[in-house]
């Protein structure tokens, strides 16, 4: 029989007899309960916890009996529903991180009324100073000309300094999809890292991240090396702050 035409958990049960395994087995490998890997193989994914930690185990256990993780998660697709959604959707819709708050719309009608009464301001504030003698001595000038360079200089100093939370994802094994928030709960990004790929990330405040296999992948923060965060077909979420290496 065609391997299309199997189901997913069909291909699985069939792939890991031909390996030689019993479900115990994998469950020792992979650290997922022998009842979910059971139920998986009975296309059943309610013990998993939801799509996220199903995809997760998927993708470990095909590892495991040498299946294509891709085709199988393509199947998983099918059976969901989950077509061409974005990673952060998944990890909200099974309670992995916050839900998202919807931003507020900008309204292009008031950011052009804004513009336009800024210029006529430009236009006006030098017509009205015009209209006014200017009875400061030469000396005024010069002794308020040194001034602005000392606030100039220290402002300076300031920019330069290095602040905010730094994050570094790289693949080390296999492959995790990674979803990374900042402070606002904005989306900074969401996709699969492999093993060899280097993401890095930073922010001001914070930087949430949730990753699909935590195994597979290690982190520096803030210039830190802190390995990898979990086991294999770990979901894990944390987030980082300025100055800590630990979950913030």
């Amino acid at each position: 029989m065609s391997l299309d035409n199997l189901t997913l958990g069909t291909e699985i049960r069939d792939a890991r007899e031909r390996a030689g395994y019993t479900i115990k087995k994998v469950a020792e490998i992979t650290r997922i309960r022998e009842t979910v890997i059971a139920n998986i193989e009975a296309d059943d994914f309610s013990s998993c916890g939801g799509n996220a930690y199903a995809r997760g185990h998927i993708r470990t256990i095909a590892k495991v009996v040498k299946l294509s993780a891709d085709d199988l998660i393509a199947k998983f697709a099918e059976v969901t529903g989950d077509f061409d959604r974005p990673m952060v959707d998944l990890l909200e819709e099974n309670h992995i991180i916050k839900v998202r708050s919807a931003k507020p719309k900008v309204s292009y009608k008031a950011l052009a009324s804004v513009a336009a009464g800024v210029v006529a301001l430009l236009i006006a504030v030098p017509a009205v100073i015009s209209l006014f003698p200017n009875d400061n001595t030469s000396s005024t000038p010069s002794s308020q000309g040194v001034a602005p360079s000392t606030t100039d200089q220290s402002a300076t100093v300031v920019a330069t300094k290095t602040s905010g939370v730094s994050l570094v994802v790289t693949g080390i094994s296999g492959k995790s999809w990674v979803g990374i928030q900042d402070a606002s709960g904005a989306q900074v990004f969401s996709g699969s890292i492999s093993v060899g790929e280097v993401k890095s990330f930073t922010d001001d405040q914070l930087l949430q991240i949730t990753i699909g296999n935590a195994a597979a992948v290690s982190l520096n923060v803030n210039g830190e090396e802190i390995g990898t965060p979990g086991a294999t077909g770990e979901v894990v979420h944390l987030s980082f702050e300025p100055g800590k290496s630990t979950n913030g």
